[in-house]
């Protein structure tokens, strides 16, 4: 789906070209162009009109998510889960803390429901292979599961996740689903949640806390880029970047070319090369004369236009001459029909006989004049009038017998070209004397006046030519051929070049406007990437001062910075009032501190449908002071979320106890066999939990007497160590006594005996006096705890079980004291 946050992203975009006052032209139509897309931007730089872009609709603003909360996590042999185990929570904002000692199995919880909504685990990714294969509880009879039943808005029953796995299945093999109450199966994608998980993701554990961080600073920028929508920056700005690439390399090319033409002009022979030489020295080649000059001929070949002139020979089909010769023969034949008739004379005759009428005509009835005879009457002028007829018809007759042989010498004379002039001169290589030979024979039998002999040689003469032109005439081609053989590679090669060159020309310019478009892009760019991220830097740095409580790192500016591989997220911080980048000047826990108040905004942003958090062990690295920092912020965020936290430390709970923030506490404990247990509030004071984790440990018939008592010994010191802890805090949080003092002193009351000093004497040297105090407290007291040094290493315990009710009340006045 297309992310809406993009449309937000264009406007600015347009707007700040808008506003831009130095942009040229080109860099605005680029701009345009590629928030069009790739066709548009192809298009301008081919040519094309540019089209702006439409701002997106007033009414464009995504909707709200339909908010998720979690209601219970059920498990059943996955991790350190063996026998099914809920861990029920209350599907509404607020803050529950799910405490237990390392190996409980409460972390399992959290891996579960991370797995079953996301299908992946973040904290195993930097785990070992054989780690992630442990994923299958050894202690569990029934197959793995997991069900995880949600609080939806505007679902009064909710919904169910749950995945499952046969025997034999791996970790990816299982099979889950989702279930809207009242509603038929269908896949975990239909939540629709993979972008969201994506930018909003709602768990979060100790090992990730380091890696927000302690990663790669591109990945921190990438994440917070992807969060604010910002990733169309990124879209626009590489799609100019990859057209500048194509551009740069388009404009290089003539010149990686070049040497390899000017190396072939250098070694090829013909004087059109010396030109094209000529012609790339300028400082700008003139492209039209290079094309011009890759279809030239060489000026200075003289045998060049003979040849053509050879290769263009032609002469007749040999039936036009056989027609031709065939139409002389029936000429002459009818001039011979002929023969012996007074033709001419007729013409004459009748010339004479034609004035004789005219003087009747003016002289009727009297004497021929000539010969003085014959009266020229009447009957004489019609006898004589048939006879011009006849003697008029008798010469039409010849003459057109006569034209008839004159046309068909000519037509024949004109079959055949005179001998061409290229058969007078001599060329190397081409022998065509025997072709002149022929031809000049030709021109002698059909210029000759003897037709009668033309027409019986001329058509023998004529196939005798034809041969002796075939050859010639094909030498004559090859020879070209081989002339432009030799040439037309290192033409194509010219031409080649030229259009390469014409292109990287268009593409210089191109170059740089997009140089420049790129530019601009990215000042611009940075801007709306820091103001995007004003409203979250804000956040994370209320966050911060929040917990950072006696810190003296104050958080500065958070930005966006760098681009390609230099992207990071700057952290600029001042230590005393002198700047410095957080990496390098803060504690361990001072980073995980800054990388909780920079998930938290992430994770609870409008746009998420998740109103739940679930953070892993975020107190492990922390001072004591930050723990009520954070204690703070977490309460703050339960307001409107939904915050589940897993913690092994007790620092947490004693935190809200001290600060009575209204939260929840549940305690996961773990029996034989991987039984994991979930305490209600009643049951989540951690000291009767340790003595309860020990009460088990007793009842473990199976478990080595001398491992039971140790295990036995060191619980029963926790729980009483804790409640001198809880004694120590309540009075210093009572008395306003800071916090760092207060946690230093426990710090340095290292054992038993000192912390039981600090919490009854209110100082850890007392020990002196620790034996009377003890005695008031409970009369077992001295006795318990000596054994349970002793035990705790190593001594064995003659009854246990009689230790642990005695450490039960002693633990019970301690809490009065």
């Amino acid at each position: 789906m297309p992310d809406p946050r993009a449309e937000t992203i264009d406007q600015l975009l347009l707007d700040r070209v808008s506003a831009a006052t130095d942009l040229p032209e080109s860099s605005r139509d680029l701009v345009f162009a590629a928030l069009l897309g790739p066709q548009e931007l192809a298009a301008v730089l081919g040519g094309a009109v540019p089209k702006t872009p439409q701002p997106p609709a007033a009414d464009a603003a995504d909707d709200e998510p339909i908010g998720t909360y979690l209601a219970d996590i059920e498990v059943t042999g996955f991790r350190g889960i063996g026998p099914t185990a809920t861990l029920s929570l209350k599907p509404a904002p607020g803050l529950t803390i799910v405490t237990g000692r390392n190996g409980s199995g409460k972390s399992s919880f959290a891996e579960a429901a991370e797995y079953a909504l996301t299908g992946d685990n973040m904290r195993w990714a930097e785990r070992t292979a054989i780690w992630k294969d442990g994923w299958r509880n050894l202690h569990a009879e029934e197959n793995p599961s997991i069900k995880v039943r949600l609080g939806v808005e505007g679902h009064p029953r909710g919904a169910t996740v749950e995945h499952h796995w046969q025997p034999g299945d791996g970790l990816a093999d299982g099979t889950g689903f989702l279930q809207l109450a009242g509603k038929p199966r269908q896949s975990i994608a239909e939540l629709g949640w993979a972008t969201a998980l994506k930018l909003h993701r709602p768990f979060l554990s100790y090992a990730e806390l380091g890696g927000l961080l302690g990663g790669k600073p591109s990945e921190m920028h990438d994440s917070l880029h992807d969060i604010l929508g910002l990733g169309r920056l990124v879209e626009v700005e590489k799609l100019l970047k990859d057209a500048r690439r194509e551009m740069d390399v388009r404009r290089k090319l003539p010149a990686q070319s070049l040497p390899a033409l000017l190396a072939a002009l250098a070694a090829h022979p013909d004087p059109r090369a010396r030109t094209g030489e000529q012609v790339l020295a300028a400082k700008t080649a003139d492209l039209d004369a290079l094309e011009l000059l890759a279809i030239a001929e060489d000026p200075e070949d003289g045998a060049l236009v003979p040849l053509r002139k050879l290769a263009a020979l032609e002469l007749p089909e040999r039936a036009a001459v056989a027609e031709q010769v065939a139409a002389l023969q029936d000429a002459l034949a009818q001039v011979d029909g002929l023969a012996g008739t007074p033709a001419a004379e007729a013409r004459v005759l009748a010339g004479l006989l034609r004035d004789a009428l005219a003087h009747h005509g003016s002289h009727p009835d009297q004497p021929c004049p000539v010969c003085g005879g014959r009266t020229l009457d009447a009957a004489w002028a019609e006898q004589t009038g048939a006879e011009i007829q006849r003697l008029t018809l008798r010469a039409e007759d010849a003459e057109a017998v006569q034209r008839a042989r004159r046309e068909t010498c000519r037509t024949l004379r004109n079959l055949v070209q005179s001998l061409p002039g290229v058969l007078t001169v001599e060329l190397d290589g081409i022998d065509f004397a025997d072709l002149r030979i022929t031809w000049q024979r030709w021109d002698q039998l059909v210029d000759s006046d003897d037709q009668a002999r033309v027409a019986t040689y001329a058509l023998s003469v004529f196939d005798e030519l034809t041969a002796a032109l075939r050859p010639v005439r094909d030498a004559a081609q090859r020879t070209l051929a081989g002339r432009q053989q030799a040439w037309q590679p290192i033409a194509e090669q010219i031409r080649t070049w030229a259009e390469t060159e014409r292109v990287g020309r268009k593409a210089a310019e191109a170059y740089k406007a997009l140089h420049k478009t790129v530019q601009w892009l990215q000042r611009e760019a940075q801007k709306i990437r820091n103001d995007q991220l004003a409203p979250l830097a804000g956040a994370a740095t209320g966050i911060w001062n929040t917990l950072r409580q006696e810190s003296n790192v104050e958080l500065g500016a958070i930005t966006l910075a760098g681009t390609g591989t230099q992207r990071r997220v700057n952290l600029d911080v001042n230590v005393d009032g002198t700047p410095g980048a957080a990496l390098s000047v803060m504690s361990q826990g001072e980073l995980h501190s800054l990388a909780l108040a920079l998930f938290l905004p992430r994770a609870t942003m409008a746009q998420s449908p998740f109103r739940f958090l679930v953070i892993d062990d975020p107190v492990q690295s922390m001072d004591p002071v930050k723990v009520y920092g954070l204690a703070q912020v977490l309460a703050e965020v339960a307001k409107d979320r939904q915050v589940v936290v897993f913690t092994h430390d007790d620092r947490l709970p004693a935190a809200v106890r001290h600060l009575k923030i209204d939260a929840r506490v549940l305690t996961v404990s773990r029996l034989a066999r991987s039984q994991v247990l979930v305490a209600g509030e009643q049951d989540g004071d951690p000291a009767a939990r340790y003595l309860n984790d020990a009460a088990a440990v007793c009842q473990d018939d199976k478990m080595p007497a001398d491992v039971r008592d140790v295990v036995v010994a060191s619980l029963i010191r926790d729980a009483i160590e804790f409640r001198c802890h809880e004694l120590v805090r309540a009075e210093a949080f009572r008395t306003g006594k800071p916090v760092t003092e207060v946690e230093a002193e426990i710090d340095a009351a290292k054992g038993l005996r000192p912390s039981l000093a600090l919490a009854l004497l209110g100082d850890a040297r007392r020990l002196d006096e620790l034996q009377g105090r003890l005695n008031r407290l409970h009369p077992d007291a001295n006795r318990v705890v000596t054994l349970v040094n002793h035990g705790a290493h190593g001594t064995r315990l003659a009854d246990p079980a009689g230790l642990l009710d005695d450490a039960r009340r002693v633990v019970e006045r301690l809490a009065q004291a």
